[in-house]
């Protein structure tokens, strides 16, 4: 087998050549079609390749980045909480050690 032709190959030590694996799902394919329109929108590629999105995934990555937003608030209001929390904590510490 001509390597050049066939495909891409994993390198091994023996003889032996194994094809990397590809993706033969449409479940992967149409997860890779939304990620490359997220990507074209997000860079602001505005040529023919921009792929329109099924409006089930648009309003589903619509959701996502809303309960992302609202899960970096928590993580923030979390934060500064517990900054709060060790600063006071802190204080008392040293006291007792006095």
């Amino acid at each position: 087998m001509d390597k050049s032709t066939v495909g891409a190959y994993l390198s091994s030590t023996s003889n032996l050549l194994r094809f990397i694996p590809e993706p033969q799902s449409r479940v992967a394919s149409t997860f890779g079609n939304v990620m490359k329109a997220v990507g074209s929108s997000i860079s602001g590629d505005s040529s023919g390749s921009v792929i329109s999105l099924d409006p089930g995934y648009q309003a589903l990555l619509e959701k996502q980045i809303e309960v992302q937003e609202q899960l970096q608030l928590v993580s923030m209001e979390s934060n500064i909480e517990k900054s709060k929390h060790e600063s006071k904590m802190a204080a008392v510490r040293n006291f007792r050690a006095g």
